[in-house]
């Protein structure tokens, strides 16, 4: 069984005499107001079934056509001398009946009038209009019959006054000259006033308060009605004493046979909550459209079904360098940038699958240059027609970053360097942990990432490893500082490799240190080849020292950079007297002289001088041989002072032999 719950305001007489009846019959309240409803509603009582708003409606219209059939009866009865007395008794309750028929039709055209009566209506026991009529001569209807039309009138009146007294809306019916004829239980409190000072007056005659009176009443609004036929509704705010309410008023007319209305019925619907609502969507509207118009993201609505775009915010169309009434005429192959038509169709085949995709695009601007976007799109019902909402990010930046950062994962995987990440950990053993290697590390080392990662570069360290560069990367690392070490570590195969290494710390934005970031460069080959430098060197200094001769050089600065022992004897300087001392300021007096001419002629001209002279500050000759080189000038000295002497000696014994011949 299909019911519906409906509410109802009854009179407190009726609720009372409600409550009695459950009590006296021990059953609930509400199947004793269902019990009351189907009786006067002609419904079977053996339906266990509840009627229906429908069903309710049909059988108000059929009691409405009942009344005015028994007003039709009176009025035929009334043109008889011996009934006429009896129908003006029963005509006020029975135009009271019709007012109230006619107002539960809200919004809708009654065909009756209160003198009016449809033909083949079926009276008592069955009798049509026209069985009465035929009737009617032969027999003259008793007291009897008079007393049951009217109570039965009275009845219907009072059932139609108890149904739209229920109602929760204020109803009224007013006539031509604006006076109330009927007023329910609700317009009643509304005004603050009993239903019976209501009726026979008019707007201006209620006694109301001073605020309530200067709201315009509905009197323009009912002669409309009554001028053209047709319903009319209004809103209007009403004071109570819970505020302010608004109200939907309906004016409907109410015709009579001839077609001329002879009332107007208003209903008043509360729809305060309804107003607030709206109030609120609208609020909320504006809300949202803000949001569109100022979002930071571009946005499009675009259909569906032409590509064209509907709707864009303010940023959309500033970014793509168009007004915004010229980018609502254009479609999206306008202000795209081309795809292969294989992407194309599996962006759209995803769009119908999924209802939504996000993809990098590229837009192109009114003056031809591309924007790098990212779009998020989503199929919505937009003005009864499906579209898709894309919202549109400019990713012109990301990309750059990301372009970056792949030349960065290039450099750092091509380098011929090792690259080490590590966590910025405890420094003692099992940290700091390995995150990253690059395949120079693999190179180098033997080591890839899946071997070394969460290990600590300690796993590279063996027994030659340097104890005091080790103590110095401790140092720098645990003041968050920048080294720079050589060091001595093992392959995966145990083979030796040098490094050098540096470290440096890497800072999150707060300047929190997050990681290590080592560069590590095989310097094995260079220690072999400053190895056999100084063991060629030690080689030279030993051949250098085993020489007859002096032998020392100096730089392009003219210091001292090398001397043997036999430089040392003979100059008469030590060693740590010579090197690092400017030539010119250890032997002054060589300024000006043959010395200073052939050392600088040698440099000068890149050649290999020779020559003898005397030095007078040591008494001695010297027979020198210099020769240039990238570092400065070698020199090659003998002392020669006893060979000079021999030489002079020898000529002076030749000059005395030719002197005695």
């Amino acid at each position: 069984m299909v019911s519906k719950i409906a509410t109802f305001r009854l009179p407190e007489n009726l609720i009372q005499e409600i409550r009695f009846r459950a009590e006296a019959t021990g059953r609930d309240r509400t199947a004793i107001v269902v019990e009351a409803l189907k009786q006067a509603f002609g419904l079977p009582l053996n339906d266990s079934r509840l009627a229906t708003v429908e069903e309710l409606q049909q059988h108000l219209n059929k009691l409405e056509k009942n009344v005015t059939t028994l007003n039709e009866q009176l009025t035929e009865l009334s043109q008889k001398p011996d009934v006429e007395s009896r129908v003006s008794e029963i005509s006020p309750v029975m135009e009271h009946s019709l007012l109230l028929s006619n107002s539960s039709m809200v919004g809708g055209t009654l065909s009756s009038e209160i003198n009016g009566i449809p033909k083949g209506w079926a009276g008592k026991n069955g009798a049509t209009t026209e069985e009465v009529e035929s009737n009617s001569d032969k027999s003259k209807p008793d007291e009897t019959e008079l007393q049951e039309l009217a109570a039965r009138i009275s009845q219907q009146a009072r059932i139609f006054d108890q149904v739209l007294s229920a109602s929760p809306d204020p109803i009224c019916v007013i006539d031509r000259v604006g006076r109330f004829t009927y007023a329910n239980l609700a317009i009643a409190q509304l005004f603050g006033l009993q239903q019976r000072h209501i009726l026979g007056k008019t707007w201006g005659q209620l006694d109301l308060p001073p605020e309530v009176m200067e709201i315009e009443p509905i009197d323009s609004q009912r002669e409309v009605v009554f001028a053209t036929k047709r319903p009319l509704t209004k809103e209007i705010s009403y004071p109570t004493l819970d505020g302010i309410r608004d109200y939907e008023c309906i004016l409907s007319p109410i015709l009579g046979i001839s077609g001329c209305v002879e009332a107007v019925i208003c209903t008043a619907r509360d729809i305060t909550e309804r107003n607030h609502v709206e109030e609120s969507l609208r609020e909320s509207e504006a809300n949202y459209r803000h949001l569109f118009e100022y979002a930071n993201d571009s946005i499009f609505i675009i259909d569906l079904s032409t590509s064209r775009i509907l709707d864009a915010n303010q940023n959309a169309a500033r970014r793509l360098g168009y007004t915004r009434k010229e980018l609502l005429k254009l479609k999206t192959r306008d202000i795209d940038v081309p795809v292969p038509e294989v992407r194309q169709k599996t962006i759209n085949q995803q769009m119908q699958a999924m209802g939504s995709i996000i993809f990098d695009h590229a837009l192109r601007r009114k003056d031809g240059t591309e924007i790098q976007v990212e779009i998020s799109s989503r199929i919505i019902e937009y003005r009864d027609q499906l579209v898709s909402l894309s919202f549109v990010r400019d990713i012109t930046a990301r990309k750059q970053a990301e372009e970056r950062m792949r030349l960065l994962e290039s450099a750092v995987e091509n380098t011929q360097d090792g690259i080490l990440i590590t966590e910025a950990g405890q420094l003692d053993e099992p940290s700091p942990k390995l995150l990253y290697v690059n395949q120079a590390f693999t190179r180098i080392t033997g080591y890839d990432l899946t071997e070394v990662l969460g290990r600590t570069p300690r796993l590279l360290q063996g027994p030659k490893t340097d104890r005091s560069q080790l103590d110095k990367i401790r140092t720098a690392l645990s003041q968050q500082r920048p080294v720079q070490v050589e060091l001595l570590n093992y392959r995966k195969d145990s083979s030796e490799f040098w490094v050098e290494l540096n470290i440096v710390p890497i800072a999150n934005k707060n300047g929190q240190l997050t990681h290590w970031v080592a560069l590590q460069r095989d310097i094995t080959e260079r220690k072999q080849a400053e190895a056999a430098l100084v063991a060629s060197n030690q080689q030279i200094s030993k051949i250098l020292e085993s020489i007859s001769d002096g032998f020392f050089t100096i730089d392009h600065q003219w210091q001292f950079t090398e001397c043997n022992h036999k430089a040392e004897q003979i100059l008469q300087r030590s060693r740590n007297e010579l090197l690092g001392q400017m030539l010119w300021d250890v032997f002054p007096e060589m300024v000006g002289s043959t010395f200073d001419h052939e050392y600088h002629k040698a440099v000068a001209q890149q050649i290999t001088v020779s020559f003898e002279e005397f030095y007078a500050p040591l008494e001695k000759w010297f027979e020198v041989h210099a020769c240039p080189s990238n570092e400065g000038l070698s020199v090659v000295f003998k002392d020669i002072t006893k060979r000079k002497q021999r030489e002079v000696s020898q000529r002076g014994t030749s000059t005395h032999h030719h002197s005695r011949s």
